[in-house]
């Protein structure tokens, strides 16, 4: 047997001397052999008697453990019996964990014990204000949608019936929205519907406006028919990425 020449020192309990010997012996705690780490184990006791240190019956009790699984391992196994180093095992590595738990919640506490945070402030509400209602584009919308939906006559093909949609990105039309009023400067709302053809495609563009509209990117100005667009002005003209809004 090896001599044990492990620092004798007090542990929180017998769970945590077992890491300890396992940690120094660098034992695979999924395969511990038990044999040698029990008499590591009672030769810790040992030591800890021989200096008149207290061995409390938690450790003793571990001990009596340890030489009955060592004992079940010199029984002959069949390959449905349970491995008698199961239940250890499995109390280690809680402990283990708790151990980490415990360490990383100490490194938290040592780092921000004297750190003090602002009570946060009353945030201002930032009411929508301008000028023009979401309803007025939400009825063009709706005049708009009944004329994409008339454009589909009923003589078109079966076969173009089946086919499905294309699907159309907001951020796909927030592009497209922005470089054409970058080009025109200003357009009617009637002007961004004048190639769609399918109400997926509508959607997409009315949702995109909606958001362009919100973040101050574009201007409505008019009413019923004679809505008009155009790019906002700012002091520092907002530039559009193309990121989604």
């Amino acid at each position: 047997m090896e001599i044990l020449n492990l620092k004798v020192e007090q542990y929180e309990g017998p769970l945590d001397l077992l890491l300890a010997l396992i940690s120094k012996h660098k034992i695979d705690i999924f395969d511990i052999p038990i044999a040698e780490i029990c008499d590591q184990y009672i030769a810790y006791l040992d030591a800890m008697r021989k200096l008149d240190m207290e061995v409390t019956s938690e450790f003793v009790v571990m001990a009596a453990e340890l030489m009955l699984i060592k004992s079940k391992m010199l029984l002959p196994r069949t390959e449905e019996s349970e491995d008698p180093r199961a239940q250890l095992v499995d109390a280690l590595l809680e402990h283990q964990r708790a151990k980490a738990a415990a360490e990383f919640l100490r490194l938290q506490s040592a780092g921000h014990f004297d750190t003090f945070t602002k009570p946060a402030s009353e945030l201002e509400k930032s009411d929508y204000t301008r000028d023009h209602a979401v309803e007025l584009l939400t009825e063009a919308f709706a005049r708009i949608a009944d004329r994409v939906a008339a454009r589909k006559t009923d003589g078109e093909p079966e076969l173009f019936k089946r086919i499905e949609e294309r699907y159309y990105s907001v951020e796909e039309k927030s592009q497209d929205i922005m470089k054409y009023l970058e080009r025109k400067r200003n357009c009617t709302f009637i002007d961004l519907f004048t190639g769609v053809h399918s109400r997926s495609e509508a959607v997409a563009v009315f949702m995109a406006l909606l958001e362009l509209v919100r973040d101050g990117l574009i201007d409505v100005e008019g009413n019923g028919e004679d809505i008009e667009l155009s790019i906002a002005e700012h002091d520092e003209e907002p530039i559009f990425d193309g990121t989604p809004l």
